[in-house]
């Protein structure tokens, strides 16, 4: 049984907020090559969310026969660490100025690193990936999350690159609104897991 298309369309929505910010940041503080470096930004965010989760998918899938008996527990509380997560950083930069570096080209460490740093969140949601998938009974195989990597990935990248070429439009928007939805959208998520298996 694979993620219902509903529950992945949230899932990758909610997981691709941290690049959207990320992305809106240095669109405030590049000025030069803007086209480039949104694209390779975009590429960047879009390839750690489509890795991640298959990494986290293969993990769990490791020691899954240890878990099996509370599985449904384990993922809603993945799903529910997600989501107070995002909402204790979206509160942190509702009140905190960051300290962005003043950049003028994103080099590749600087894409490596925003590319992981983007995307810890979804490595965690692929456990709950293959957990999703296990509760059918059988063993789920690598191709259960490949379609959910890629929706998260193409997700991802077209919302870095938004947030990265819409920057003047949407200055006075406030990210948090953003962060904060997606941190409850994550926690409907955790706590819908568990009633499946429960109800």
């Amino acid at each position: 049984m694979s993620m219902p298309l509903a529950d992945l369309i949230f899932l990758a929505f909610a997981l691709s907020v941290d690049a959207f910010v990320v992305a809106f940041s240095y669109g405030l503080l590049i000025k030069q090559k803007r086209l480039s470096n949104g694209i390779k930004l975009s590429l960047s965010t879009g390839a750690g969310q489509f890795l991640m989760p298959v990494l986290g998918f293969l993990l769990t899938g490791s020691v899954h026969r240890y878990i099996a008996a509370w599985d449904h527990w384990l993922g809603f509380a993945v799903f529910t660490f997600l989501g107070v997560n995002v909402l204790r950083e979206g509160w942190n930069h509702r009140n905190e100025e960051e300290d962005m570096p003043h950049v003028t080209s994103l080099t590749f460490p600087t894409l490596m690193a925003v590319g992981i740093a983007t995307s810890i969140d979804a490595l965690v949601a692929g456990i709950s990936i293959y957990l999703s998938s296990a509760q059918c009974g059988t063993d789920p195989t690598l191709h259960a999350v490949l379609l959910p990597a890629a929706a998260i990935g193409f997700t991802t990248f077209l919302c870095t690159a938004a947030g990265f070429f819409l920057t003047r439009r949407l200055h006075r928007f406030p990210t948090f609104h953003l962060e904060a939805g997606a941190g409850l959208i994550l926690i409907g998520l955790g706590v819908k897991m568990l009633c499946d298996h429960l109800c």
